[in-house]
């Protein structure tokens, strides 16, 4: 493993702070514009277990999409058939513990980090925090233009307390 500069890091952060802007701000068409054509994302399913290597089921996903499905969701979100997000929720993300790697010597960087998304719906008082960890793929082209290639989130809880997870993590 290389060392990473402390331009690649400022990049990467400054990314994942900008983004965070962009989703909690309904800007989602802006975002999508950020993520790569190949992007992945993904949020396995989590099991309570004994032996954390037994958590994840192989091939079990809450969510396994590829840019086609995610906008896909997007159209969705602008038609009446939208309830889950019908009225949008209000959402604060705070993204922190950024660890990068280097994964393969050509602009592609492997990018460890704690999101706590903070939701609130309509007039509820209630409201749902729900914490994780991402896992994502970053490329950095010659520009120093970022990209999301690849997003693997890892929700904390098992079972999730919140009714829908119709918000990006």
């Amino acid at each position: 493993m290389s060392a990473i500069t402390p331009d690649v890091e400022f990049a990467i952060r400054q990314f994942l702070g900008h983004e965070a802007m962009l989703l909690d701000n309904g800007r989602l068409e802006d975002w999508v514009g950020l993520l790569a054509e190949e992007i992945l994302y993904e949020i396995p399913l989590r099991i309570s277990a004994r032996k954390r290597e037994d958590e994840f089921p192989k091939g079990a996903f809450r969510m396994h999409e590829d840019m086609a499905m995610i906008r896909k969701r997007l159209e969705r979100m602008g038609t009446s058939e939208n309830w889950a997000e019908d009225p949008a929720s209000r959402t604060v993300r705070t993204v922190g513990s950024i660890f990068v790697e280097e994964e393969e010597g050509n602009g592609l960087y492997r990018v460890h980090s704690a999101l706590s998304l903070y939701r609130q719906r309509a007039i509820d008082r209630a409201y749902e925090w729900i914490p994780a960890r991402r896992i994502d793929r970053i490329r950095i082209d010659a520009e120093g233009k970022c990209r999301l290639v690849r997003r693997t989130i890892i929700l904390a809880e098992t079972i999730l307390q919140t009714p829908n997870l119709a918000v990006f993590l």
